[in-house]
């Protein structure tokens, strides 16, 4: 009878849970309806104003959904994680959630189930005619793609996996942010755990200093000389130059991926991602 008791006392929590996630996206929807630019109309002062009061009013609701991260160490309340509610902005459609500090270079972004699920089945629709910056509906699936995370944390710069990080629990990638291709030196974790009803997204910089590697990196210095001399001999076929660097680039990322766990920062990398996973379990 006790149990049973617990039990019904559960129903009206998260009907209520379900509620407020109801009442955010009605809410948030309106805003995006209201702040609907026509052609080549600008955003004034006035409208960003209302647009910034707008998001404060959500986050405000996304604070009583979420609540507290459950993270030990993480500030209450946390900041919500849509950048804008103007449709066709940079950081417009962002992943709904809370973003919590913890420490000066680590980040985690809180939000439930049913928020990630909507926002999915959104993407879905949004990508549905450019597959090449789709991801998987399936969740397990759409959280181990670059893509993902591209769409729901940040539009300023694509994230570019360089290599997976092995985890119980959750899915973990050693990234860097960038808006072109070409050889960089992956300085960023991403930490994904799906606990119970909520989803964790760690951002932390990686504590120990991460190297190129140079076999991988030779990949793309010897692609770019070809495509230096095919564009001498012909000026004209920018194609098959952006094709050769493009094979390069992800040659280069996948020998990374290949060569990373026997270089010796990546035990440090592993011990990160695993302390991060183990935070939120």
């Amino acid at each position: 009878m006790k149990i049973l008791a617990a039990l019904l006392c559960l129903i009206p929590l998260a009907a209520s849970a379900a509620s407020s996630e109801e009442d955010y996206i009605a809410s948030r929807d309106k805003y995006i309806a209201q702040f609907k630019l026509k052609d080549n109309e600008p955003i004034t002062d006035e409208i960003s104003k209302a647009e910034e009061q707008a998001r404060a009013a959500l986050e405000k609701q996304m604070q009583v959904i979420i609540g507290a991260s459950g993270v030990k160490g993480a500030p209450t309340p946390g900041k919500l994680n849509l950048d804008s509610l103007i449709s066709g902005d940079m950081g417009f459609g962002l992943l709904d959630g809370l973003v919590f500090k913890v420490g000066a270079d680590t980040q985690v972004l809180v939000t439930t189930r049913t928020l990630l699920a909507r926002w999915i089945a959104a993407e879905q629709e949004i990508w549905k005619d450019s597959p090449e910056h789709g991801f998987p509906p399936e969740i397990d699936a759409a959280l181990r793609t670059e893509n993902f995370y591209t769409q729901a944390l940040s539009h300023d710069a694509a994230v570019t996996r360089y290599a997976d990080i092995p985890v119980t629990g959750g899915v973990a990638m050693l990234i860097t942010h960038r808006q072109d291709i070409g050889p960089s030196v992956p300085t960023e974790l991403i930490v994904a755990a799906l606990t119970g009803e909520r989803l964790f997204i760690w951002r932390a910089r990686a504590r120990y200093k991460v190297a190129a590697i140079a076999q991988c990196s030779a990949l793309w210095t010897s692609a770019e000389r070809k495509a230096k001399a095919l564009a001498k001999k012909n000026r004209d076929d920018g194609d098959a130059e952006g094709k050769i660097l493009e094979e390069a680039d992800a040659a280069m990322r996948h020998c990374f991926n290949e060569r990373a766990r026997s270089q010796s920062f990546f035990p440090a990398l592993v011990n990160q991602a695993r302390e991060l996973v183990w935070r939120v379990r």
